[in-house]
């Protein structure tokens, strides 16, 4: 998988339009954007009985700035986080210092994960590996197989093929799109997998599947000025 270096402008633009949400041209603050966004989505805490992983090894499988990898600390873990980009490692390691947390952060490639075979207890994928082909999203998971413990959970949200912002995009292989245009919020990121069922079964083929919930949210009123709008699998599966 070829490792891309952003630049730090390019880091800042992409997080201030990360899905599932968009704040252009808005004066909000970083945390006042993580707080919103982990308001919407406390129902993990129940969904996924995190109390249950307290202390457990979990891997935050592109952790880019480390959003999740807070949560996932705040919440009990013993975080290990991995992303392409040296850059946002290094926002990752200036913030937990911060914010007087632990995590072990490094800089790697998915298809060729940097740690023990049966090592975590979970693995969280928070639409990284949407970012890829879907050849590599494949390989990327066999990894993921590789480095769960016997019975690991692997949690997955990856963007679902009745996401809006494929109307935005150009076609380049079955489900995968580039060349985002203005008006998706993944204008500018590069290449997109959107999933189907019949992808999931494939990719997920050595996993026991336990659960596939289908998330989405829509504004049916003011669409000019866009706040949320996505569509996402998450899928649940143990090793």
């Amino acid at each position: 998988m070829e490792i891309i270096e952003p630049k730090q402008e390019q880091i800042q633009d992409y997080w201030a339009r990360s899905l599932p949400m968009s704040f252009i041209g808005e004066a909000v603050t970083y945390e006042e954007k993580r707080e919103f966004r982990y308001s919407l989505q406390d129902y993990m805490r129940n969904t996924f009985q995190f109390s249950d992983f307290a202390g457990k090894l979990v891997l935050d499988l592109g952790c880019g700035a480390g959003n999740h990898s807070k949560f996932l600390a705040e919440n009990g873990f013993d975080v290990y986080g991995i992303d392409g980009s040296r850059s946002v490692i290094k926002i990752c390691k200036k913030r937990f210092k911060e914010w007087k947390l632990r995590a072990s952060f490094e800089q790697g490639d998915f298809l060729n994960l940097p740690y023990k075979d049966s090592f975590f207890d979970l693995v969280i994928d928070r639409e990284s590996l949407v970012a890829n082909r879907f050849r590599a999203i494949k390989k990327a998971i066999k990894e993921v197989y590789k480095k769960l413990k016997n019975n690991g959970t692997f949690i997955s949200f990856i963007y679902n093929s009745y996401h809006p912002d494929i109307s935005f995009g150009k076609m380049i292989e079955i489900n995968t799109y580039k060349d985002f245009k203005k008006g998706s919020s993944l204008y500018k990121t590069g290449v997109a997998h959107f999933v189907d069922l019949k992808e999931i079964l494939e990719l997920y083929s050595k996993f026991k599947i336990e659960n596939i919930i289908r998330h989405s949210i829509s504004e049916v009123y003011n669409k000019e000025k866009k706040i949320i709008e996505y569509d996402e699998y998450i899928i649940i599966a143990k090793k």
